[in-house]
């Protein structure tokens, strides 16, 4: 009887969702010192790193809650050099290396939901904590003619694949921008610009709640989220910042039918 329990549960747990949690380092609470805190060999990293993996583990066990049968983290930050088998849940898995394809490791209806945390706003962005898009070097990207961060780059390639973007836990201007894309995102915000550069962040134990809370609405109700489609043919548009001593900004354009193919040009540059 035991046995037959355990087996109609098993079978119980692969009926349920399957999502992709993307992580990033720059919308992680209490991260907010570029010179410090982003990268390997930089005085506080390994807090940053360590206050990510708690972050990332709260969405996990908000999405199992809620009935997920299958959790799948991508390392997001930096090239993968952010997070480590023996620092995620036991029942998830974990995406590192480089170069990122074009299909960000996404197939036809492989998630059923795409959830973010850590992430930080677009370039640009009003009151958004270490915002940029891809790198600090970039002004703007534009999807035929609307302006996106990486934020957005992810919706429209998840929607390509059929898959919504369902949460986002990182500062608060990330979690507005998100809903301009989704508008029923489950948001987790857990810091706030403060002054020109300085951030309010909850502390770390709230932050976990919060974050844990929404993957677990998220997945909750995940048949309520739709997919961003962005119709063909997709211009992809890159504006970087002036170099010093020039006051125009380079510009360079990637073409395709799809969002997909506009992606391949962009990363086979």
């Amino acid at each position: 009887m035991l046995a037959l329990l355990a087996a109609l549960s098993a079978a119980a747990a692969a009926q349920g969702p399957k999502v992709l949690i993307l992580t990033d380092l720059e919308g992680v609470g209490g991260v907010n010192n570029p010179d410090e805190q982003l990268l390997p060999g930089q005085r506080r990293f390994e807090e940053s790193r360590q206050l990510l993996v708690a972050e990332t583990n709260s969405a996990v066990l908000g999405a199992f809650a809620a009935g997920a049968s299958e959790v799948v983290i991508w390392d997001g930050h930096d090239g993968s050099r952010t997070l480590a088998v023996n620092d995620i849940h036991p029942r998830a898995k974990l995406i590192q290396g480089r170069p990122t394809p074009p299909d960000y490791y996404l197939s036809e209806r492989r998630y059923d939901g795409v959830l973010f945390v850590g992430q930080h706003a677009m370039a640009g962005a009003k009151d958004g904590v270490l915002a940029h898009s891809q790198s600090f070097s970039v002004q703007n990207i534009f999807i035929n003619g609307r302006p996106v961060g990486e934020i957005g780059q992810t919706a429209a390639i998840a929607g390509y694949f059929n898959i919504p973007v369902i949460m986002l836990a990182g500062d608060q201007a990330a979690c507005d921008e998100i809903r301009g894309l989704q508008p029923k995102a489950e948001i987790a915000p857990v810091k706030w610009l403060a002054g020109k550069a300085s951030t309010l962040s909850v502390s770390h134990a709230e932050a976990c709640t919060r974050i844990e809370a929404a993957a677990r609405r998220a997945v909750g109700r995940i048949k309520d989220f739709k997919p961003w489609k962005v119709e063909g043919p997709v211009e992809l548009k890159f504006e970087y910042k002036p170099q010093p001593g020039s006051s125009e900004a380079r510009v360079v354009v990637y073409k395709g039918q799809t969002v997909l193919e506009a992606y391949q040009q962009w990363l086979k540059r």
